[in-house]
């Protein structure tokens, strides 16, 4: 009779105490403080779809500048990666980048010998995106995994 009457006494205890902590860990909280960091927490969520690595040539006067490029886009609607995730999506958007990407490479002719590894990637993959956000407005960033340029003496 002892057992089970002690049992109860603690589990009523324990209760008692999981609600007095509970009522003094929330009491310096406002309704609307907690609203507001609730909103604060929640971003955007962005699904990262890897496109690979693409290779362009860009003829220069005195030589061949050589780019390998390891890019993945971040997609911030779900509706819209699960559309770009099918064969056909990803293969237009591959190929959007690869034109934006291009052109953009197209534009590094005034890049001088050993100025390659000093180019800023980030501010690249922000150019790549605009050109891309035309066609695909659902693709928010870019980031550059991978990036090698090398020239190669003009013929």
């Amino acid at each position: 009779m002892k057992k089970p009457l002690l049992a109860l006494l603690v589990i009523l205890l324990m209760g008692g105490v999981g609600f007095a902590t509970g009522w003094f860990l929330l009491r310096g909280t406002d309704p609307e403080q907690a609203a507001n960091s609730a909103e604060g927490r929640k971003q955007a969520v962005l699904y990262k779809m890897p496109l690979g690595k693409f290779t362009f040539q860009v003829l220069q006067p005195t030589r061949i500048l050589h780019i390998v490029i390891d890019m993945d886009v971040f997609i911030s609607d779900a509706t819209a990666f699960e559309r770009l995730g099918s064969a056909a999506g990803r293969a237009r958007l591959r190929d959007a980048t690869i034109t934006a990407a291009s052109d953009l490479a197209e534009t590094m002719l005034w890049v001088g010998k050993g100025e390659e590894e000093n180019l800023d990637t980030a501010a690249m993959a922000g150019r790549i995106v605009l050109k891309l956000h035309g066609s695909f407005p659902s693709v928010h960033s870019a980031q550059i995994n991978h990036f090698l340029a090398a020239g190669t003496p003009r013929s």
